[in-house]
């Protein structure tokens, strides 16, 4: 994946961090092979070696990697240029490496192709040209100016030691790039897939923000718009009960007017202070079993028709709970949830440990519908057939938001469950 943005350009930097780690460790596997491949010159008459350039270049070699791996202990950041100089320098050591030591013939000249495979796969074109003409201009190099390295004599058919040492050293060379390829290139493929991963993540949860953000907006204009409209109805309602203070029924039933526009306007209220609640994680904090006893009391007075039961799982004294307000809202959409499903039978249950805590919703219904348990968290999902999924939608986002998570399950012994999931800092 090429990013042009500079927030796409920051992306690929906060991976290369540990691709860098993945080269040092590609740098200590060939530091390695290059000193056991000295001691094997030194056993073998017919490889001509400069001993002390070789170690001298190894040495120097070990001290750039000890740097490197030093000056990126603890840091999350890496700029591009820095990790492609990184490669260039492997490129720079390998031929100093090949120039004492046989040059092109050396079978060891095609690690030249690392290097080009990393920048390929985890930078941008301008990096992999770069280092495409810096390997290309080094290979050729090689081709003219080197110190041989083998010792050539002739051997029965023809052939010479040299040659056939030649030839193994090639698959020598061969088995090492498969083996760095397999182990160092997948890594980082690794790495990017998650990256991609993570940002797919970040997607989705910028969509679901714009939704909330969105329904924000429509429920402050709702009850914007609804004012003007309820206080007048409030005005004609103190009129009819003045004009017919001395009848008995209408006055009854303007009373219970009243007490409906006094409802209407305290949900109004209440909505219009979540929207913006909503959208900065805001409310007070409150003793958990304590808000879990006054929420399911406050809901059952606007469904008296539900049958709940309350069971705390917990003992000793209730940790506090963030965000009360905005979580308000979500279990009262899975309570009316579970309402809707079987108005009897409803239990709440809730409880805490040393890390999480935790508060389940059951009704004796017919259970989730699989697209609901399949699709659960995304907008216009709904298990009602008139319903547009806000509720369950809300909820998992106001969940998300304060860290905790949303489970919808159909139990063996049939009905349904909402299990929210909170850490105990929040």
């Amino acid at each position: 994946m090429r990013w042009l943005d500079s927030d796409g350009k920051s992306r690929i930097s906060a991976v290369l961090p540990g691709n860098m780690g993945r080269v040092l460790l590609m740098r200590v596997v060939l530091i390695l092979c290059q000193m056991l491949l000295v001691l094997l010159s030194r056993l073998y008459d017919g490889i001509t070696l400069s001993l002390a350039p070789v170690m001298s270049v190894i040495a120097l070699y070990i001290i750039v990697n000890v740097v490197s791996l030093w000056s990126l202990t603890g840091s999350k950041w890496l700029s591009e240029r820095a990790y492609f100089l990184q490669l260039l320098a492997d490129v720079l050591f390998l031929t100093l490496l090949l120039y004492y030591s046989g040059g092109y013939t050396n079978p060891l000249v095609s690690l030249y192709l690392l290097p080009l495979i990393i920048v390929a796969t985890t930078l941008d074109k301008p990096y992999a040209w770069a280092m495409s003409a810096a390997v290309l201009f080094c290979y050729t190099l090689m081709v003219f100016a080197y110190h041989p390295l083998f010792v050539v004599a002739e051997q029965a058919g023809g052939q010479s030691a040299g040659f056939h040492l030649h030839l193994l050293g090639m698959w020598f060379s061969f088995a090492l790039s498969v083996g760095l390829i397999v182990f160092i290139i997948m890594r980082m493929s690794l790495n990017i897939r998650q990256r991609d991963m993570r940002l797919a993540k970040m997607h989705e949860t910028a969509e679901r923000d714009s939704h909330i953000l969105a329904l924000g907006a429509m429920a402050a204009g709702a009850a914007h718009e609804l004012g003007t409209p309820l206080a007048t109805m409030a005005v004609v309602s103190h009129e009819l009960a003045c004009d017919f203070a001395d009848n008995p029924e209408i006055s009854e039933q303007t009373a219970i007017f009243k007490h409906e526009l006094a409802r209407c306007k305290q949900v109004l209220s209440q909505l219009s202070a979540s929207a913006g609640e909503l959208q900065t994680d805001g409310g007070y904090s409150l003793a958990f079993d304590q808000y879990i006893r006054d929420t399911v009391a406050r809901w059952q007075v606007m469904r008296p028709q539900a049958e709940v039961r309350l069971d705390q799982q917990s003992e000793g004294e209730a940790p506090e709970v963030a965000g009360v307000t905005t979580l308000t809202q979500a279990l009262y959409n899975l309570l009316n949830n579970a309402a809707d499903g079987a108005a009897r039978g409803m239990v709440v249950s809730f409880g805490w440990d040393a890390r999480q805590l935790w508060l389940e919703v059951y009704d004796q219904g017919d259970g989730f519908p699989a697209y609901v348990l399949e699709h659960a968290g995304q907008p216009e999902i709904s298990n009602k057939g008139s319903g547009r999924g806000l509720g369950l939608f809300l909820s998992f986002a106001v969940v998300d938001r304060l860290g905790g998570r949303l489970e919808l399950s159909n139990p063996d012994q049939g009905g349904a469950c909402a299990r929210i999931v909170l850490p105990r800092e929040s």
